[in-house]
């Protein structure tokens, strides 16, 4: 056991130091309204506070939402959770779920209250890593392009091989979208970036319910193998939360637990400790720890 613990000590002593940290939080979807089985939505916020109190105790670089921060978007549930939010000493970076798409407020005005500028491309940069964003509800019924040609050709294809994830709370990018996210890829591996990719919607295979992945996650698959760039993606959706490293490309897909799942018992946050070529997720509650190596294909 010793000559373990010796050779897992000296293995991550060839990735240290620890560069930046970064504090994940996802699914809060704070609501007024009766609990669900274990999801207690109006609690979701103590939660969300007991995680921002600890990433402001550990001095995380960012904080980073994955979506569906609100169960419904009305103000006084945007309004609250983004008081909380606040009061974070970091820079905040929200992901747009489907749920922050549902309710009386307009996506322009949603996009507006959560600082959001575009809802996908590089959100954040530091040391060797790169963090760029897919934006999944860009083509769904709860956007403003449920007539786009793209998503329309998705439909068919997913009803002809009867796919789970033809759900009416599932999403898509846009064609534009992916030759934009392609353009990024290509970037950052002529830089010798590792890029994080950030989503809302489960992608890889095994790593969430197959009745939660993004309605193009062959597509988005595809297009992450095609770039030895690619090390993580983070993302939420699933409340159960998952984990899957693809055998073929070596990228592991890390779905967060939903913090609005607690139960009014535990919380569900994490922090990703980032060095040169690896990964350290430090978690709390449901949130699980796992080290996730980063080896680059071209290498």
């Amino acid at each position: 056991m010793i000559l373990i613990w010796i050779k897992r000590y000296e293995s991550m002593l060839e990735d240290s130091p620890v560069l930046f940290s970064v504090g994940i939080i996802t699914d809060v979807q704070y609501g007024i309204r009766e609990n669900s089985g274990s999801s207690h939505f109006e609690e979701s916020l103590r939660f969300l506070e007991e995680a921002i109190l600890c990433f402001n105790k550990r001095g995380v670089e960012a904080v980073i939402n994955l979506g569906d921060l609100v169960d419904s978007n009305e103000s006084r549930h945007l309004d609250a959770a983004k008081k909380i939010l606040s009061e974070s000493r970091s820079q905040v970076i929200n992901i747009l779920g489907n749920h922050d798409l549902m309710g009386p407020t307009k996506k322009r005005n949603v996009l507006k209250s959560l600082g959001i500028k575009k809802t996908w491309g590089e959100r954040f940069k530091k040391a060797n890593w790169r963090f760029i964003a897919v934006d999944s509800t860009e083509c769904s019924i709860l956007s403003d392009n449920f007539d786009h040609k793209d998503y329309q050709q998705i439909l068919q294809k997913l009803k002809e091989r009867k796919d789970p994830c033809l759900q009416e709370w599932n999403g898509m990018a846009s064609q534009n979208q992916m030759r934009e996210i392609k353009k990024l890829l290509e970037q950052s591996t002529v830089e010798k970036n590792n890029v994080v990719i950030l989503n809302h919607m489960v992608t890889g295979t095994g790593s969430g319910s197959a009745a939660h992945r993004a309605l193009n996650h062959q597509e988005l698959i595809e297009l992450f193998n095609s770039s030895t760039c690619v090390c993580a993606q983070f993302n939420g959706h699933d409340h159960s939360g998952g984990f899957k490293t693809d055998q073929t490309s070596g990228i592991h897909y890390l779905t967060l637990p939903a913090i609005c799942d607690s139960g009014g018992k535990t919380s569900a946050h994490a922090i990703a400790h980032f060095s040169k070529n690896s990964i350290t997720i430090e978690g709390w509650g449901r949130a699980l720890s796992r080290e996730l190596k980063c080896k680059r294909r071209d290498a």
